[in-house]
């Protein structure tokens, strides 16, 4: 059963651009706030996941860019107002956790955070729950920084890996093992990650954290001084411009090179709750229900002879004929068709078309 320590607190992370879904996600309403796989976006079914981990609302702290202030409101009604952390330009992963370590810190000394992007696919919240039922006493009882490991279900070159070591002691659900990490590896290319799924001991790195706000904070002092310092200023500031200097000032670096990467006391938790970053159309392609053929339509298809495809066409009917394993997504005002196999390098679609002068598009 999930945990409803008063003293666990969740982070959500809500301000990303989710460039490889294009061209649904745009700048102006990216991933997070999209429904891709439900009624609900992204953003709302973190939220509530979230809730089924902590005690209330009171206990989740969102940090969004200033640009989705508004949508970030509009679909948490139930998101208190001192809880929404807006920062005022995109910094990367580690000052958006220093800075809710900070506003946390000065509730609770004794916190636990549960770090967690706004934009992941996770439908088994029982299992989730009794993960992180698992990292936070392990982050208690070692004073550790965990985070989740994926099975790896097929080698995936988009995701990160991290390399399993020695097991740590049990903690919390005895059937959850915890390991310590060796090493964290990036993104693979084939090969190497048919080397990784061969060898058994490497889980796909999922982005979200568990650790006291102690043990992290320690560990931003140590390793990112400035970013703690920035941190502060931001919850003693309420000028809005005095707080765009400050982040302004603080590098932009992310919570997995900053610290995870190079702290000494990281443990991975192997997780067996289903998880899907939804990263690339591929990625929405393996989660989703296939109909005839394969195929995965969201809006109406007809098929003849075509296997495997993703079509997201809501507002249009898509005829297929005779092709395999291709993204075919409609908007408004583009349509994109792409091999599956390559739906990583949509960003390269996002460079030609800024560098075609056509950023509205984007």
């Amino acid at each position: 059963m999930a945990s409803v320590d008063p003293r666990v607190y969740a982070v959500i992370m809500a301000g990303g651009g989710g460039t490889r879904f294009w061209p649904l996600s745009r700048q102006r309403k990216p991933k997070q706030f999209l429904s891709i796989a439900g009624e609900q976006s992204l953003l709302q079914t973190t939220w509530d996941r979230a809730l089924e981990i902590v005690s209330g609302p009171e206990n989740v702290i969102v940090v969004t860019a200033n640009d989705y202030e508004s949508m970030a409101r509009d679909q948490l009604p139930d998101l208190l107002q001192e809880n929404l952390l807006v920062e005022p330009q995109a910094r990367n992963t580690a000052p958006c956790v220093a800075w809710a370590t900070a506003v946390i810190r000065d509730r609770d000394v004794d916190a636990v955070e549960v770090v967690m992007p706004s934009d992941h696919l996770i439908t088994d919240v029982e299992a989730f729950g009794s993960a992180v039922t698992t990292a936070v006493e392990a982050s208690r009882e070692y004073g550790v920084l965990a985070t989740f490991g994926i099975t790896p279900r097929y080698p995936e070159t988009g995701y990160g890996y991290i390399e399993a070591g020695t097991t740590l002691s049990s903690a919390g659900d005895s059937s959850i093992e915890v390991f310590r990490v060796e090493h964290f590896r990036e993104k693979p290319d084939f090969e190497t990650a048919e080397g990784y799924v061969s060898a058994g001991n490497y889980y796909w790195n999922s982005g979200i954290f568990v650790w006291t706000a102690a043990g992290i904070w320690s560990s931003l002092e140590e390793y990112l001084p400035e970013v703690c310092i920035a941190a502060k200023r931001m919850i003693e500031d309420v000028d809005p411009e005095a707080r765009a200097e400050t982040y302004a000032e603080v590098p932009g670096i992310s919570i997995d090179f900053g610290v995870m990467e190079r702290a000494k006391n990281v443990v991975i938790v192997r997780a067996d709750f289903d998880w899907s970053d939804v990263g690339s159309w591929a990625a929405l392609y393996e989660v989703s229900v296939k109909s005839e053929g394969d195929n995965v339509a969201f809006g109406e298809i007809v098929q003849i002879d075509s296997t495997g495809n993703l079509v997201h066409a809501p507002d249009a009917r898509v005829v297929l004929l005779g092709v395999d394993n291709l993204a075919v997504v409609h908007t408004d005002d583009a349509v994109l068709i792409a091999s599956l196999e390559r739906s990583q390098d949509v960003k390269l679609l996002r460079e030609r078309l800024e560098a075609l002068g056509l950023d509205h598009l984007l």
